[in-house]
């Protein structure tokens, strides 16, 4: 998450599933005007986020429960999660793979993401 990936002046959005000391980190490399979206604490702790640094940086938080956009707008989730998909399959988005374990190694994957601190994501291949 450096600002080398923009030309130096930022990010115009940052999605953060996993909170703790990370968020810090994802709002400095907002853009000014940039948004941080608010996903999850998987990481760890909920972390505090000093009102002053939104000003200065004039960069927004916003917070977003999936759970909540799914049960109220079903089709407009599902046309969301095929566009994801597509650029997944597409090679535009590349999710970062810390280990890919066979699906009989649930129980080891899950061990893995509850001690968290992982640098990536836990795959299972099944």
């Amino acid at each position: 998450m450096g600002h080398s990936t923009a030309g130096g002046r930022g990010v115009d959005v940052v999605i953060d599933p996993l909170g703790d000391a990370l968020t810090a980190a994802a709002l400095r490399c907002l853009a000014p005007c940039g948004r941080l979206v608010v996903v999850g604490f998987a990481a760890g702790e909920i972390p505090q986020i000093r009102s002053n640094y939104l000003l200065v940086k004039n960069v927004g938080v916003l917070g977003l429960n999936w759970a909540d956009h799914r049960d109220r707008e079903p089709a407009r989730v599902a046309a969301a999660q095929a566009a994801i998909f597509a650029l997944f399959l597409e090679g535009r988005l590349r999710p970062r793979i810390h280990r890919r374990l066979p699906l009989a190694a649930a129980a080891e994957a899950l061990g893995l993401v509850a001690r968290g601190g992982l640098p990536g994501r836990v795959l299972l291949e099944g």
